[in-house]
């Protein structure tokens, strides 16, 4: 029987637990950045609500950035030899 899906060797709850596992943290590299620069600019820092909103949204810009730069590298399959 060739070409059935037992047959490549790809197991579907590693590859499922792989995604939720670079989703994860792909969404933690993001959103905590943003919430840090908030919270210590709103309570540390005294700032207005709206200063905080914009250095919070410059944060989380900069941050998805980086987030699109390593989800590339994540989408990569891993390599056979590097065991």
């Amino acid at each position: 029987m060739s070409g059935s899906a037992g047959d490549d060797g790809k197991n579907p709850a590693g590859i499922i637990g792989r995604v939720y596992a670079v989703s994860t943290l792909l969404a933690v590299i993001i959103a905590v950045p943003a919430i840090v620069v908030a919270v210590v600019t709103h309570f540390v820092f005294r700032t207005e609500i709206i200063v905080t909103l914009a250095a919070s949204l410059i944060t989380l810009f900069i941050a998805m950035g980086f987030g699109i730069k390593l989800a590339k590298r994540f989408a990569r399959p891993p390599q056979k030899g590097s065991s």
